[in-house]
């Protein structure tokens, strides 16, 4: 990075990028979060050119970088980081000022285990940094690519002198560290800086325009998909068609049925996501139509293709996907198509091996006497078969004594095992061919043809892998039969007729082959910068999720050259584009285009029937984000989609459960956790996991959290013990559960008393999802009162749940009332525990004054068992249980009962206090003491404080009444003091006139 203040590079070869503006920032340029603050203007919801428009996202959009990398510097120690072996020079011909170097790196180890990709920026240290400070002396560069091992990058200043090597003897750089990947970033800048003249942009124009007119079409699913067709077959004019999909009104299912008619229309159609999931879930939902609906085998396959980054992707949770993914695709044609060992070798060798066995056999035998003289031979042999179904071989030494001739095959062996070796590559690759090749490609005449060749090759199979089929007197009996014959002629006329497929030099050549011959790609709107350089003939842009795509990265899949529709489906009222920087957000950055129009007010189709949720769950959110417009479909009105999957209104479908007791503790990064909801939390989990054991029932259960500390702390908890075919936790923050659904869904909103924050939940939009997720129970656990405080959608959910009969106190459960005991204990939440409405005493018949020792020698117990018990002991004194094996009378007035077998016990007393007008006896708990060390000196406390009371109240604190079994308080009516006095002077009046009468 520069040492100078943000000023740019501004290099006069080429065009400025935007790691031209990264490498300008210095370290303080960086740390300085408010570098852009009053340079970033609001990007506007009209625009009064096409420069304008694109102009408008650049400045939000280094704001944002500078944001995202001063957030990965301050947690540098957290950084994957790398040793480098050796650096060197690479000479730039396209651009010489370039600094531009190759490095090889030692291999990952546990600690060091950064694995480089194209668009990384990185930094080149001495030592690994533990600070942003020391980052002052280090080197940023840009990942470019990796070729055989060779990491290629650029540095924001030169690190070595020409023809200069740095290797590890070397100390000046010794690690490369990661910082960020920059490539949706770099994607979107190209896109905003492309010559705009040259690129399509007449979609462009048409999201400019302000909607004044639209149809007011009927909101419902098939009015949706109609509509965006009807729209596709209007040549003469540019369409940008709108879905609104609510949650749980069949979105997903809407673009599925959508992309099925584009695709059997042959509409070549682009399918975008901002996420990597999202694009995963569209292509899921779309090949699960497509798949039930093929009627030769998979051909067909290869019009669709999804692309991206597979190890983002996470591509291994979609097996059903493997088969349009590119990069398998790639593999398995480049396999296919090879002039060597491809498919038409192996059927070649297929013809000549069934026409002519002898000749076969006997080319095999001269082949063996050639290497009569080797002890080795190396041959291709199978290992296995890796994630995408592809057959691995290894060059293996394979050590063979072939100066015995016993151990030469036989033609019967022969022919046996070379025809299983050729017929099981043949049947691959055939399949291979007529799934993955484009149908413009392969005729669905053509793929029957070869469809049929492996038919006839099983046939053929089920002949010769008779014992008597093949010997060396009958080895010719297999090459008359009719479906021999009949192989042999279909394979030559599929060779002939495939003559004219295409050769590739390499994988880059086969991938750009499938993209542009595809008729449905899936992808994400960043990674569609691919298909600008590919001459595609997309005609219709897909996005899906579109609310939560920032505007300017739509802008990229917006310029396809032949682009004439838009659909863009979403809803304004989820989760939007996140953006850490408060500048750009602020600024509008993290806008959508289809949040843009709906402010235009451009015409949209609502799909307006919610097949979620149930109609308990569906109200609240209903009213407040779509003002009652959507209705409940059939299947959620139901008897039966009523579950009542615990005992007790409070575990209903709806059910606002509080909790009064709880703190919230905050860590350094202001992330809270409650523990006190983490407990309830992991006692209903495993509730409902005893139920569906118990009772076969297949339940999935979503918790939902604010914060990562307290995602964190209920993961830590639950384990992944619950992990079952028939029971499955999900736990994460809302932003994971968009698009999500599961049976029951707990939202822990992470509420104390006294703590008015809910944090991101404090947002409509993320109220929404959370609040839309369940299927069959919602049960939001929080201080009802703290929420009425923390923001107005949560005060307005407490006032409806109390309205409509939903709001329940947990302590008032008896299970949850234990539970929440046990938990201040451990916790040692005292203050709240030993309050006498806490649930410790919800059985109560007596009143308990705890004194100063009881409270610091119970706040110093650090074994929270030990608590346990003793809140347990003092629920049974306060319950009338005084009778109990482990008390013993010290004396009239005071008692010992031992809490535990280990010595631990509690020394308490009956004492008397006057409340209103009544005298009362209550408890009184004095101490617990580990063993006998403290009794003495206790005792003559409790003496001290009992000699001020006079007889009759010392009387009182000893008598004794009984409700059955149960010891309960006496109380009388208040002594009134100045009647007490006045009797006392009149009873010392009298004695001494008896006295003066007596004598």
């Amino acid at each position: 990075m520069a040492s100078s203040s943000s000023s740019w590079r501004k290099p006069k070869t080429r065009k400025q990028e935007l790691i031209d503006v990264v490498f300008a920032w210095s370290i303080d340029d960086v740390r300085n979060k408010d570098l852009y603050k009053n340079k970033v203007p609001d990007i506007p919801d009209v625009f009064p050119s096409l420069n304008d428009y694109t102009k408008s996202f650049i400045e939000p959009l280094i704001e944002e970088t500078h944001a995202e990398l001063l957030s990965n510097m301050n947690i540098i120690s957290r950084a994957s980081t790398r040793r480098i072996k050796i650096v060197f020079q690479r000479e730039d011909t396209k651009f010489p000022k370039n600094n531009l170097y190759s490095m090889s790196m030692e291999k990952k180890s546990k600690t060091e285990n950064y694995e480089p990709e194209a668009g990384d920026l990185i930094v080149l240290a001495k030592e690994k940094p533990r600070h942003i400070y020391d980052l002052k002396s280090c080197v940023i560069a840009s990942v470019q690519g990796i070729k055989d091992d060779r990491i290629q990058f650029i540095s924001s200043k030169p690190i070595l002198n020409p023809g200069q090597l740095l290797n590890t003897g070397e100390k000046s750089m010794r690690f490369a560290v990661l910082l960020m990947n920059l490539t949706t970033s770099t994607r979107i800048w190209q896109a905003l800086h492309s010559d705009l003249d040259g690129k399509n942009m007449k979609l462009i124009n048409k999201v400019l325009q302000k909607a004044t007119s639209g149809f007011n079409l009927n909101a419902s699913q098939d009015t949706a998909v109609w509509s965006c067709i009807a729209a596709r077959e209007c040549k003469h004019q540019e369409t940008v068609n709108l879905i609104w999909g609510p949650p749980g009104t069949g979105k997903t299912k809407t673009v599925g049925c959508l992309l099925f008619a584009l695709w059997k229309m042959k509409c070549c159609t682009l399918t975008c996501a901002p996420t990597n999931n999202a694009v995963l879930e569209a292509t899921a939902r779309f090949m699960s139509l497509v798949t039930g609906s093929l009627e030769h085998d998979t051909y067909g396959f290869g019009d669709i293709v999804l692309f991206g980054n597979g190890k983002r992707m996470k591509i291994d949770g979609f097996k059903e996907l493997y088969q349009v993914f590119l990069e398998n695709r790639v593999s398995d044609l480049a396999a296919c198509l090879s002039p060597t060992f491809g498919w038409r070798s192996k059927v070649e060798s297929m013809i000549r091996l069934l026409k002519s066995p002898e000749a076969e056999y006997k080319s095999y035998l001269c082949s063996e006497k050639k290497v009569d003289d080797d002890e080795h031979e190396t041959r291709d042999v199978s290992f296995g078969v890796n994630k995408y179904g592809r057959t691995l071989f290894l060059n293996e030494k394979v050590t063979k004594n072939l100066k015995s001739k016993d151990e030469k095959l036989s033609i019967r062996e022969y022919v046996t095992k070379r025809f299983e070796v050729l017929r099981e590559q043949l049947t691959k690759m055939v399949r291979n061919l007529y799934t993955h090749m484009p149908t413009c490609f392969i005729t669905l005449k053509l793929a029957k043809k070869m469809m049929r060749v492996i038919s006839l090759i099983e046939s053929v199979s089920i002949s010769i892998m008779k014992p008597v089929s093949v010997s060396e007197e009958t080895v010719k009996t297999f090459t008359e039969l009719a479906v021999t014959e009949e192989f042999i002629q279909t394979a030559k006329e599929v060779l002939r007729e495939t003559i004219s497929f295409p050769s590739f030099a390499d994988d880059q050549e086969i991938g750009n082959f499938c993209l542009r011959n595809a008729c449905l790609i899936f992808c994400t709107a960043s990674s569609s910068i691919r298909l600008h350089a590919l001459e595609t003939n997309v005609e219709l842009l897909v996005v899906d999720e579109a609310g939560q795509l920032r505007e300017c990265e739509s802008v990229i899949p917006l310029q396809l050259p032949c682009l004439r529709d838009v659909v863009l489906i979403g809803d304004e009222n989820q989760l939007p584009a996140t953006v850490k920087s408060t500048i750009s957000k602020n600024a509008g950055f993290g806008r959508s285009l289809f949040g843009r129009l709906v402010s235009l007010k451009h015409t949209r189709h609502l799909l307006n029937v919610q097949y979620r949720m149930h109609p308990n769950i569906s109200r609240f959110p209903n009213k407040k984000f779509y003002g009652d417009q959507l209705h409940n479909g059939p299947n959620v009105e139901e008897e039966s989609y009523k579950k009542q999957f615990l005992e007790g209104d409070i575990f209903g479908s709806y059910s606002f459960i509080h909790l009064a007791y709880g703190k919230v503790e905050f860590n350094a990064t202001r992330s809270g956790k409650n523990m006190m909801e983490v407990a309830v939390i992991v006692d209903l989990v495993a509730k409902l996991h005893e139920e569906s054991v118990k009772k076969n029932l297949k339940i999935s259960v979503g918790c939902i959290a604010p914060y990562k500390a307290q995602v964190t702390a209920i993961l830590d908890k639950i384990g992944d013990i619950y992990q079952t075919r028939d029971f499955s936790v999900k736990v994460g923050t809302v932003d994971g559960f968009q698009g999500c659904e599961e049976d029951v869904i707990i939202i822990s909103t992470v509420t104390g008393v006294g703590n008015g924050s809910i944090g991101f939940l404090g947002t409509h939009e993320r109220a929404n999802v959370a609040l839309t997720r369940a299927r069959h129970c919602l049960w939001i656990l929080g201080n009802g009162d703290t929420l009425k405080l923390s923001s107005p959608i949560w005060a307005q959910l407490v006032e409806d749940a109390k309205g409509r009969g939903c709001y329940h106190v947990a302590h008032e459960d008896t299970r949850l009332g234990q539970l929440i005991t046990n938990t201040l204990a451990e916790l040692g939440e005292f203050d709240g525990l030993f309050d006498m409405k806490s649930p410790l005493f919800k059985e109560a018949k007596w009143k308990v004054i705890f004194n100063d020792d009881f409270l610091r020698s119970i706040g110093d117990t650090e074994n929270p068992e030990s608590n346990k018990e003793v809140c347990s002991m003092l629920m049974k004194l306060s319950g009338g249980q005084h009778r109990v094996e482990t008390v013993s009378p010290i004396s009239e007035l005071y008692n010992r009962c031992w809490v535990n077998s280990k010595g631990l016990s509690l020394v308490w007393s009956v004492d008397i206090v006057e409340e209103n007008t009544q005298s009362v006896q209550v408890l009184r708990i004095w101490d617990i003491l580990q063993g006998n060390s403290k009794l003495t000196q206790l005792i003559i406390s409790i003496h001290r404080f009992y000699q001020n009371y006079n007889d009759e109240t010392l009387n009182r604190c000893k008598e004794k009444q009984y409700d059955g079994d149960l010891k309960v308080p006496k109380i009388w009516p208040k002594i009134d003091e100045g009647m007490c006095l006045s009797n006392k002077i009149s009873a010392m009046s009298l004695t001494k006139d008896e006295g003066s009468s007596s004598s």
